[in-house]
């Protein structure tokens, strides 16, 4: 059977894989960074709020707005740069893990490295952080000296528009959290999902061996038949092994497809219509019962199938379901080389995950090994226990027929069913830490700036349950407006989430980008968690002697 050339850009091969995964990634990371810097906003007007009293003193002995802008702006620079040097440290050290990870995705993951462009990319926005997120306190402050000069203990109530920019930020990171969450909630589900898929084949108890057989000593067709028909006789004599065969490849091992231009005999193309293709698989009898494929028609293939006997071939459902919909396939022929090659359809059998657990199977055409012979080839073992003992006596085998013959790529079926599941368990567990850190530091930043609100309504409070308002009443009055706020922060997210999720719809398995279940269950977690942290706060004030409160000013 002739073989073609498919040309295509190398860049393009490298990393078109990687490319999606890692966008998500640096928009989740994007996404943290802005929670962190509105959480850092909002406590830098916390702690201004306490320093108004010295601003204040500053402003009167003669210092000048812009001046009193540059001190916060410093004060929050340096937090910045130190945050982002110990950022450089926690890079330095997760860097083996990332490369690890990215080699997954693409051959190009050694070239991930702390260099120049990094160190100037941190250092560019721990800056930018830094001063933006330092003046958002310096522009909501005033330049009424009196009030906080009059105000000894500093529990000056906070201005309207410095009011207005707390709530602005605590809406922002419990909208952003939420599609944080909401991301991870669904690539979560995506992960589930894939772990449920049946891949056509059963793993268990199967160990495959890459062989690869050299070009010098094994040159023709008649030369790769005889040795694999020497191993496998030869490894079917243990008695622990119920089936053996031979592939040129195996499920979800990552090799590149062998696609073939064909025509199905007596079926003319329409107008425009391509020509169609299939993957083209060479295996040995038994490779179907050794991996557990079953066969819905026809006949498993033989040692009759030979170089010599007529070509046959079996197809899966989706080519049968393809081409010829409720009728026969069997006895049907397919053309292939503009007509010079014939094969007959002998047997139907199972649809196969081949690539990814996430992607439909492909239209697939097996044909015996004997018949479309190949050096290159995958050993499949089936055993009545765990193969991975046997593993040396496998290799034996084939060092006693050649001794020379290296084997490599020693590994269970289960083992490469696993491996397809890393790159989309690792990024399910990446954006659930990104999203967990999200919402505890959303988390800590309600609760801090409910603490500050209710501590600045002491009196009020006092004076409240003075007059005859019950805990009830001041819990409900405490909690009601910081409830709302988180309210909107979550509807807020909704709509982002509706537009973000969108953008990762490639990555989804078996979910949609805005599925219900997961959004409604999100929501529910904020608002248990949001109300928690309004109420641990809110909880405290209710314990206040109303004659304390009183006094507090």
């Amino acid at each position: 059977m002739d073989y073609g050339i498919h040309p295509s850009l190398l860049r393009k091969d490298l990393t078109e894989r990687a490319r999606p995964t890692f966008l998500i990634l640096l928009a989740t990371s994007g996404l943290v960074l802005l929670v962190v810097c509105a959480n850092v906003a909002n406590l830098s007007l916390s702690r201004q709020l306490r320093r108004e009293r010295e601003m204040a003193i500053r402003a009167a002995l003669g210092a000048s707005r812009s001046r009193l802008l540059r001190q916060m702006v410093t004060e929050s620079t340096i937090l910045s740069l130190i945050g982002g040097g110990l950022g450089i440290l926690l890079a330095w050290w997760g860097l083996p893990p990332l490369i690890s990870f990215a080699e997954r995705f693409t051959s190009r993951a050694h070239e991930i490295s702390l260099d120049s462009h990094v160190l100037l990319f941190t250092l560019g926005v721990s800056l930018l952080t830094g001063v933006v997120f330092g003046s958002i306190p310096a522009a909501a402050s005033h330049m009424n000296l009196s009030a906080p000069l009059k105000e000894g203990s500093g529990n000056a109530t906070a201005g309207v528009s410095r009011q207005r920019i707390r709530n602005v930020l605590v809406v922002a990171q419990v909208a952003l959290s939420f599609a944080l969450l909401a991301g991870a909630g669904l690539m979560l589900r995506s992960f589930y999902n894939m772990t449920r898929v049946d891949p056509g084949f059963k793993p268990q108890n199967v160990v495959s061996l890459f062989i690869q057989l050299d070009w010098s000593r094994y040159k023709q067709n008649s030369d790769f038949a005889a040795f694999d028909a020497q191993l496998l006789e030869k490894i079917n004599q243990n008695p622990a092994v119920l089936s053996a065969a031979v592939g040129r490849t195996y499920p979800l091992n990552e090799t590149q497809p062998v696609t073939v231009r064909f025509q199905v005999d007596g079926r003319e193309r329409g107008p425009g219509e391509p020509e169609p293709v299939f993957d083209l698989r060479s295996v040995t009898p038994g490779y179907f019962q050794t991996l557990g494929i079953p066969l819905d028609r026809g006949r498993y293939f033989t040692d009759g199938d030979s170089a010599k006997a007529p070509v046959v071939a079996i197809i899966n459902r989706s080519m049968a379901r393809h081409y010829w919909g409720n009728g026969d396939p069997l006895g049907h022929r397919v053309t292939v080389n503009n007509g010079e090659d014939t094969i007959t359809v002998v047997g139907i059998v199972g649809d196969v995950t081949q690539y990814w657990l996430d992607k439909p199977p492909v239209d697939e055409l097996y044909l015996p090994l004997a018949q479309n012979p190949t050096n290159v080839a995958s050993l499949l073992v089936r055993t009545k226990q765990d193969p991975t003992p046997l593993i040396c006596q496998l290799v034996a085998a084939v060092y006693a027929i050649d001794p020379d013959q290296p084997v490599v790529r020693i590994r269970t079926i289960e083992q490469v069913r696993q491996e397809s599941l890393a790159p989309p368990r690792l990024m399910s567990t990446l954006l659930g830490c990104f999203a967990l850190l999200a919402l505890v530091i959303t988390a800590a930043g309600v609760a801090g700036v409910m603490g500050l609100a209710v501590s600045q309504r002491v009196k009020e409070i006092g004076i409240r349950m003075a007059l005859g308002a019950t805990r009830a009443d001041v819990l409900r009055m405490a909690l009601g407006h910081r409830l709302l706020l988180v309210a909107t922060g979550l509807a807020a997210g909704f709509a982002l989430s509706v537009a973000g999720t969108r953008l990762m719809s490639g990555l989804l398995f078996r979910v949609q980008p805005n599925d219900p279940l997961t959004l409604v269950g999100v929501t529910l977690l904020f608002l248990a968690i949001g109300g928690a942290a309004c109420y641990g706060a809110a909880r405290r004030v209710t314990g206040v002697d109303p004659l304390t409160a009183l006094r507090s000013e």
